[in-house]
């Protein structure tokens, strides 16, 4: 990205600046790349496990985002 300086700020002649970004290097796209197949093929084996056909059809959406969610709180046995 090019360096960039914002607006001077109100009462202040502080003025926020960037300096010029390298951008990515050559491993660095190939690491990203590499983390969005993994979890492109992560999400297709969670979507397309058989527990879904154990669901309701009408509850599936509401399991997936309870799913996501599972670890937000500890377990019943550990919360006493």
């Amino acid at each position: 990205m090019p360096a960039r300086e914002a607006d001077k700020q109100l009462h202040s002649d502080y003025r926020p600046s960037r300096p010029e970004s390298p951008g990515y290097t050559e491993d660095q796209h190939q690491q990203v790349a590499a983390y969005r197949e993994w979890l492109l093929e992560l999400g297709v084996k969670v979507t397309t496990h058989p527990f879904w056909k154990t669901v309701e059809p009408g509850l599936v959406i509401a399991a997936r985002i309870q799913l996501k969610h599972v670890d937000d709180e500890p377990p019943a046995d550990e919360a006493a």
